[in-house]
C-alpha cells in the first residue's frame, strides 16, 4: 500500500520578509554599536580614553557597518549558510572590544558589559554550539588583549583591577554562553512547535494533505490568478466509491488506510503547481492551474486508473475505486460557483455507475 504523503510545513516567511527581518536585526546591532561609541565618547570626555583612539574606533565601526549594509542590500548575505550573518557580526564586535581594550588603558571595565550585549544579540540566531564557539573566541581574544595591555601599560596597570576584570569577563562569558545556549534551545523548540501548529492548522492529520480551509484558500488564490492573467483553470472533486461499505465491512482502521493510500497516490501523480486537499470525509479536491479541459481530463483519467489499480483490500475483494467530477473555470464566476459545478459533475458520475470521470455539462462524460 503506498504511503501517505508527508505533512509539509507551511512557510512562515517569504524571502523578502526574511531579508527585511535580517535588516532590522542589523539595524538593532548597529544601534548597539552606536551606543557603545557613545559610552567611549563619555570615557574620552572624562579623560579615560584617547581621542585619537576614539576616532579610529569610530572609523572602524563605520567601515564594518557599511560593508555589512552593502551585503544585506545586495543580497550577498543570502549566499551564506547563516544569512543573518549573526556569527560574523558577533565576532566582529568581540574583536572591536579587544581593540578598545588595547587602545584604552583605563577602560577595562567596559569589557564585561560589552561582551554580555554581544551574547544577547547572538541568542537571536545562534545555536548552542555556535555560542560555545563565541565564548571561546571571547576568552581567547580577551587574553590576547590582556597580554598586549601588559606589554604597553605594564608600569601603569593595577594588576588587582586587571585580575578582577578578567575574572568578570571569564565568569560572565561562561554564564552568558550557558544561559544563551539554553534560551537558544528553547527558541528552537518553540520554532518547531509553531511549525507543527502551522501544519496542523493547514493540513489534514490523517492524510497529510491540505485540509478544507487550506485547499479553499488555494482554490481562491488560483481563481484570482486565473482572472488576473487570463489563464485556464480546472478543478476536480474525487469521491471514494462505496467508502461506507469499506468501513462497515473492514473497520475504520482499514478505511483510514484506504484514504491514506489514495491520498498518497493522488499526491504523487500531480504536476508541479497543482494543489490537492481533503475536502470532506472521503472527498478530495484537485486544483489544476494553467490546465485546459483537455489536459485536465487526461490527468484526471490517469488518476482514476491509478486509484483503481491499487490493492487496498484483502485478496479476492473488489478494487476500491473513485468517481471524479471535473469543471473548467468560466472566467466570470467565483471559486464557490466553480466548486458547485464540479460537485454537480461528481454527482452525475456517482449516478452513472461510479468509477468514472464526468466533466461539466458542457463537455460530457469521459469514461
Amino acid at each position: 500500500m503506498p504511503p501517505a504523503p508527508a505533512s509539509p510545513v507551511t512557510a512562515v516567511r517569504t524571502p523578502a520578509q526574511g531579508q527585511a527581518l535580517r535588516l532590522r536585526r542589523f539595524g538593532m546591532a548597529s544601534t548597539t554599536y552606536a551606543l557603545g561609541l557613545g559610552i567611549l565618547a563619555v570615557c574620552w570626555h572624562l579623560g579615560l580614553f584617547p581621542g585619537a583612539a576614539l576616532a579610529q574606533i569610530a572609523a572602524l565601526f563605520l567601515l564594518v557597518n557599511l560593508v555589512l549594509l552593502a551585503m544585506f542590500v545586495s543580497g550577498l548575505n543570502t549566499r551564506f549558510q547563516d544569512a543573518s550573518l549573526t556569527a560574523l557580526q558577533v565576532c566582529v564586535g568581540v574583536s572591536m572590544v579587544a581593540v578598545i581594550l588595547v587602545l584604552g588603558r583605563e577602560v577595562q571595565f567596559v569589557a564585561a558589559p560589552f561582551y554580555s550585549v554581544l551574547f544577547v544579540f547572538g541568542m537571536l540566531k545562534l545555536n548552542g554550539r555556535d555560542l560555545l564557539a563565541v565564548a571561546i573566541y571571547v576568552v581567547t581574544s580577551y587574553s590576547v588583549s590582556m597580554l598586549l595591555r601588559y606589554q604597553l601599560y605594564a608600569d601603569a596597570l593595577d594588576l588587582r583591577v586587571e585580575l578582577v576584570s578578567a575574572a568578570l569577563v571569564v565568569a560572565s562569558s561562561v554564564w552568558f554562553a550557558t544561559a544563551a545556549s539554553y534560551i537558544s534551545n528553547l527558541r528552537a523548540r518553540l520554532s518547531a512547535s509553531l511549525q507543527q501548529i502551522a501544519a496542523l492548522a493547514t493540513h489534514d492529520a490523517l492524510t497529510g494533505l491540505s485540509n478544507r480551509r487550506q485547499i479553499d484558500l488555494d482554490l481562491e488564490a488560483a481563481v484570482n490568478n486565473a482572472r488576473r492573467h487570463g489563464a485556464p483553470l480546472c478543478v476536480a472533486l474525487v469521491d471514494v466509491d462505496h467508502f461506507k461499505t469499506v468501513n462497515d465491512r473492514f473497520g475504520h482502521a482499514i478505511g483510514d488506510e484506504v484514504l491514506m493510500a489514495m491520498a498518497g497516490c493522488l499526491a504523487g501523480s500531480l504536476r508541479a503547481g497543482d494543489r490537492l486537499g481533503r475536502f470532506g470525509g472521503e472527498e478530495f479536491l484537485l486544483v489544476l492551474p494553467s490546465a485546459s479541459m483537455a489536459q485536465a481530463s487526461s490527468l484526471v483519467e490517469r488518476l482514476r486508473s491509478r486509484l483503481e489499480a491499487l490493492q487496498l483490500l484483502p485478496d479476492g475483494e473488489p478494487a476500491v475505486t473513485a468517481s471524479f467530477g471535473l469543471a473548467a473555470w468560466r472566467g466570470d464566476e467565483s471559486a464557490a460557483d466553480l466548486v458547485r459545478r464540479t460537485d454537480q459533475a461528481l454527482y452525475r458520475a456517482k449516478n452513472a455507475g461510479r468509477n468514472r470521470v464526468v466533466t461539466d455539462a458542457l463537455f460530457g462524460t469521459l469514461s
